[in-house]
């Protein structure tokens, strides 16, 4: 088959997993199906190369776990030779090394095509993208308006300087344009291109990203952003603290759709925080009820709890929703208010009463071994857990912390020399929800004692929940968890998913190791220079006072407000002396 000419060529790079016990997957990818939509109505022609959904089953060794896709030279070579330029689509940091080499190779191949990459691990490391590989361009935060722009300069050869939310490399200087103001008419953006993916395949193969349907599932994206300032998360330096809605009937529309297009039945919600005001989420949930959709949905990343009382609750459970999570990150009043976790117990269990007496599937999420944590913190974790079960709450998801750049947390640990980006740095990015941590970061608990820990936490939530006749439901979740291996019919619990996926990753990384990326030794020598690269960047940002230093204890951060250093990074533009990557 001969290539036709394409303005772009979009791919997604192979997932990343490991062995974990956890509901949360691999996820079709809505930001790269939202580019290539948002390019198409604007007259471009786009090829998709999705290396996931093209080679679903295909495993490969990389690091402590392993890739899901076409392998690396298999991408390159099904890049279309007439395209223009080629985009790469980045959301999770330990996705960074396999993309990197990734852009390597296709250069080796085609030297003079233009690479664009995007998603958030570039949104939170721009300089450090563009140094550490040869890509050409990346764009920051929402890519939609920002890739139309790029895309028709580098048509017209025009100039790129002020193209807001981008970077590139020019006379051997990095160069970060101003950040884009967020979008505010979510609704006048095009649907995600989804005929341009393999949904079937995804879903055939349990990469929903939620609680198992054997109904088609297809992600929604019903809001943007956050309007909060947790120190462990990114989401403020991707998207500011603002929460942006789209209008509720809108998103029904484009649930409805999908049912009459691809015959879909389950949507996982990929929000970051979906439910914030009460009028929203009625609105949203009685307009399924009144067009009668025979769905299911599900908010499996987890959700806040002001907005659901009882009234909402019920109407969750009559709309359709099978499983939503709760994400108080601990049951340490003192860790909430250290990360700014803005959530009090007393309101939290009023809504988990709530949900519980509307029967809805809900699973709690909680964080240990956050850099103060003491064995104090950890301890409060148990009484909460124990209520928890007793309040009929489905599941419990306990994650180790990870240092995600980008996060306050992230810069004060690096001021404080306590990170380098080493291969050990990017390994750990894996192992949030493993059961035993590879790096830690709290000083007074040792890595074992983070181990064990998770284990009594699960031990004393599952031993506390009853039964009907009353009598501890350990063996009886057990037999629920293994019931997940044998059903192909949808899951009940996330803990069938959860115990599903533990036993596949742990398969797929014990396979995976007969055949790897790259050896051991390129492994090293990828990430040589890449912690003196990015010291370099920071060094150069404080002297030119575009950010300042961090404190070096961490729990003197809750009392700073994040949006002045924020909007003042990102409305400043920047250039910065390279560095050689090798």
């Amino acid at each position: 088959m001969t290539s036709s000419y394409s303005d772009i060529q979009l791919i997604r790079p192979p997932g990343v997993e490991s062995f974990r016990f956890a509901t949360t997957s691999i996820t079709p990818g809505i930001g790269l199906a939202y580019i290539s939509s948002s390019l198409k109505k604007k007259g471009f022609k786009v090829d998709i190369l999705d290396a996931i959904g093209e080679a679903p089953k295909n495993r490969i060794g990389y690091y402590k776990g392993y890739l899901i896709g076409l392998n690396l030279s298999e991408i390159v070579e099904k890049i279309n030779p007439k395209v223009l330029t080629i985009g790469i689509s980045v959301i999770f940091t330990h996705e960074w090394p396999s993309v990197v080499k990734i852009i390597s190779l296709i250069k080796e191949k085609f030297p003079n095509k233009t690479i664009i990459i995007g998603g958030e691990h570039v949104s939170a490391m721009p300089e450090f993208s563009l140094m550490t590989s040869l890509a050409d361009y990346i764009v920051m935060g929402e890519g939609e308006e920002t890739i139309v722009e790029l895309i028709n300069a580098i048509k017209k050869k025009s100039s790129v300087e002020k193209i807001e939310g981008i970077g590139f490399k020019t006379n051997n200087k990095i160069v970060i344009n101003k950040r884009r103001h967020r979008r505010l008419s979510l609704d006048k953006i095009p649907y995600p291109d989804w005929e341009s993916f393999n949904i079937k395949g995804y879903h055939d193969n349990r990469f929903v990203g939620g609680m198992y349907s054997d109904r088609l599932s297809i992600p929604i994206l019903a809001t943007r952003g956050c309007p909060y300032q947790c120190t462990y998360c990114s989401a403020p330096n991707m998207w500011k603290p603002q929460w942006i809605p789209r209008d509720p009937k809108c998103v029904v529309d484009e649930i409805e759709n999908y049912i009459y297009k691809f015959g879909a039945g389950n949507f996982p919600f990929q929000d970051l925080t979906a439910i914030i005001k009460k009028s929203w989420i009625k609105e949203f949930c009685e307009e399924i009820i009144k067009r009668k959709l025979d769905i299911t949905w599900q908010l499996p990343t987890g959700t806040r709890s002001e907005a659901i009382d009882e009234e909402v609750a019920f109407l969750l459970k009559k709309s359709g929703m099978i499983s939503m999570a709760y994400a108080p990150e601990s049951g340490s009043e003192e860790t909430r208010k250290l990360i700014k976790k803005k959530m009090k117990t007393d309101k939290l269990f009023h809504s988990i009463d709530s949900s519980s007496k509307a029967k809805l599937n809900v699973a709690v999420f909680l964080v240990i071994g956050f850099p103060h944590d003491l064995p104090r913190h950890l301890e409060e974790n148990i009484n909460f857990v124990e209520k928890l079960a007793n309040q009929a709450v489905t599941d419990l998801s306990v994650g180790f912390y990870m240092a995600l750049p980008g996060t306050e947390l992230f810069h004060s640990l690096y001021d404080a020399g306590k990170i380098k980006l080493d291969i050990k740095y990017f390994k750990h990015i894996l192992d949030s929800l493993a059961l035993f941590p590879s790096q830690k970061y709290c000083d007074e608990i040792s890595r074992f004692s983070l181990f064990f820990w998770k284990l009594r936490l699960y031990l004393k939530f599952y031993k506390a929940k009853k039964t009907k006749n009353g009598k501890s439901s350990l063996l009886n979740s057990i037999k629920i968890a293994f019931s997940g291996l044998f059903s192909n019919e949808g899951h009940d619990s996330k803990l069938q998913t959860a115990f599903y996926n533990a036993y596949s990753s742990l398969i797929d990384t014990i396979i995976s190791k007969k055949k790897r990326w790259m050896t051991k030794k390129e492994e090293l020598d990828l990430f040589k220079n890449w912690d003196k690269i990015y010291a370099n960047i920071r060094k150069e940002k404080l002297l030119k006072n575009v950010v300042k230093i961090s404190p070096s204890d961490t729990r003197e951060l809750y009392m700073n407000n994040v949006i002045y250093q924020i909007e003042k990074e990102h409305n400043t533009a920047k250039i910065i002396s390279t560095i050689k990557s090798n």
